[in-house]
């Protein structure tokens, strides 16, 4: 069995990190070997049809995952996690190839990998959206090889447009926007930016900074909030949509986060170097999807496959993950990231 790790750790050149446990290494390179094979399925070519559907992915994917579980029954627990039983993980891997774009579906729903050659350079290696004709690695969920032209940006490949963090906020708190509403402040609760809590259990009675976020209950309806007097609010819809497992889902965190930025009290990340290739990152609060996502294709999430805030990353991808959090209003410390 050692030689089965040996030869998945050489293929995907994934190493073990100073002190790490057999269970952590057996687990991260599972779930690297499981994304991988997730993208070889969709190449399967027969009768002049290329790529699968989507039933057949998660079939083939689980009984991988079954055999993985039989020859390492320690790691089970580490693909398994509160409400996600074992199947809801091989799932979870095919959202975020399709929301990343290494998976295509056609309209008969049959996955095909999407290699276009789009690639992320980051640093001295590129993420690339796909599956290589040459030499690659594996970290978390993403592929990456030497970079090729052309390339994108991160903000391209997120989606995400160019404004600052404050910029953002200004932006959602233009005045002209507002208006009185015959709103009683007694039947709200208000986002506390000032809060050291994470941001879901920062809600008080009061609103105690001049802009924020309102809700009638934790389902809504939600509004921005200006404190135009000591007796005066101003209010604006903020439409919250349903979440789910797109890319553009959970946005509104990314306007928490600004809030906070805004008064001085950023939601913290804390970079913990672990040896010469790789640290642990932990943040203090869940991310917008676009963010998440991100980070599952360059790291590996650190005490389970739903972890969403701790992860395991190499040492040259921080630079890129602190630029990516940054721009959202988070603050990095350790590591070589102090900000």
């Amino acid at each position: 069995m050692n030689e089965l790790l040996t030869a998945m750790s050489s293929d995907m050149g994934i190493n073990r990190y100073r002190g790490e446990h057999d269970e952590s290494f057996i687990y991260r390179l599972c779930y690297s070997a499981l994304g991988l094979w997730c993208l070889k399925i969709a190449q399967n070519s027969f009768a002049g049809i290329t790529g699968t559907t989507k039933h057949n992915q998660t079939i083939v994917m689980n009984d991988l995952l079954q055999r993985y579980a039989k020859l390492f029954p320690g790691i089970v627990d580490k693909f398994t996690h509160a409400d996600n039983p074992l199947g809801n993980l091989l799932v979870h891997f095919r959202r975020v190839y399709e929301e990343a774009g290494y998976l295509q579906t056609d309209k008969d729903n049959r996955n095909r990998l999407a290699n276009f050659g789009r690639n992320i350079r980051i640093g001295n290696t590129s993420l690339f959206i796909g599956v290589p004709n040459k030499t690659y690695n594996v970290n978390g969920l993403g592929v990456f090889t030497s970079p090729t032209a052309p390339s994108s940006s991160t903000r391209e490949f997120l989606i995400r447009d160019e404004l600052t963090c404050e910029e953002y906020f200004q932006e959602r708190f233009d005045i002209l926007d507002f208006n009185d509403r015959d709103i009683t402040a007694d039947e709200l609760q208000f986002f506390n930016p000032l809060s050291n809590r994470v941001p879901s259990q920062s809600w008080s009675a009061k609103l105690v900074t001049d802009c924020s976020i309102a809700r009638k209950s934790e389902w809504g309806p939600f509004y921005r909030v200006i404190q135009e007097s000591d007796k005066l609010l101003l209010f604006a819809d903020e439409i919250v949509e349903a979440q789910s497992d797109s890319l553009t889902s959970f946005e509104y965190r990314r306007l928490y986060f600004a809030i906070k930025a805004h008064y001085n009290n950023p939601l913290k990340a804390w970079i913990v170097k672990q040896d010469q290739e790789y640290s642990k990152l932990r943040i203090s609060g869940h991310l917008p999807n676009r963010e998440y996502y991100y980070l599952l294709l360059l790291s590996w999430p650190f005490n389970h496959a739903f972890d969403k805030v701790n992860f395991l990353i190499r040492n040259d991808f921080i630079p890129e993950v602190t630029d990516t959090l940054k721009n959202i209003g988070i603050v990095i410390k350790g590591g070589n990231a102090d900000a």
